[in-house]
């Protein structure tokens, strides 16, 4: 069986797979990053902790757009769709995280909203990072 040729193997196409949980990864380490850039900002600050669940909201959809944007950079194909899906797969796993590690979480109906929030974030990342 001959061997595929190294400018073989570069043209491949990446897998979406991996691509879309290297995106997830890349949007969880930026929002740990912004969180401990609020955490730094309230406890040297006279801001309250009453701001957080807005930077905790904030934070999630930024790091969507940036997670969905860095996906369809290197996937460039359906850019809202595969953006509104690294979206959808990093809410996913804060809620399993959420359930796992916090013995009184409750899913309710607000997830709706954070899912479709979610969706539009990484189909919005997901735009224009494919324009880039």
């Amino acid at each position: 069986m001959p061997r595929k040729s190294t400018a073989a193997a570069q043209t491949r196409p990446p897998v979406t797979i991996i691509v879309m949980a290297k995106g997830v990864l890349y949007a969880y380490f930026l929002s740990l990053l912004i969180f401990l850039v609020f955490s730094l900002i309230i406890q040297y600050t006279s801001l309250t902790e009453a701001i957080l669940p807005y930077t905790a909201y904030a934070t999630s959809l930024i790091a969507i757009f940036a997670g969905a944007a860095y996906v369809t950079k290197k996937l460039q194909v359906k850019g809202w769709l595969n953006g509104g899906i690294t979206g959808l797969i990093y809410l996913a796993g804060l809620l399993i995280l959420g359930l796992i590690l916090l013995p009184d979480f409750q899913l309710d109906l607000s997830y709706i909203t954070k899912a479709f929030l979610a969706f539009l974030a990484g189909a919005a990342g997901g735009i224009f990072g494919i324009n880039l």
